[in-house]
């Protein structure tokens, strides 16, 4: 029985290739997903942190008028990381 060895994944220097680690273009990987996630919870938070802070000041105490805008700031960050972490910017 004659027949060829096996075929591996050795190139003709004996060394073993390295597969390609990186994803394909457009690929989230599941630990960028998950940060992802995380910034698009902390935007729904603090909009919703801001909003109410801007309804209470508005209607009791002027103060947390300073807390909305900052509430507000967050917000918009963190609606910039997750679309940069899922390369929409």
């Amino acid at each position: 029985m004659t027949g060829s060895p096996p075929a591996d994944d050795q190139g003709e220097s004996g060394a073993v290739s390295a597969r390609d680690e990186s994803p394909h273009e457009g690929v989230v990987r599941v630990r960028e997903a998950l940060i992802g996630l995380g910034f698009i919870w902390l935007t729904a938070v603090s909009t919703f942190g801001a909003a109410g802070a801007a309804v209470y000041g508005v209607r009791t105490s002027s103060e947390y008028v300073l807390v909305a805008v900052v509430a507000a700031g967050l917000a918009a960050a963190a609606g910039s990381a997750a679309l940069r972490t899922f390369g929409y910017r």
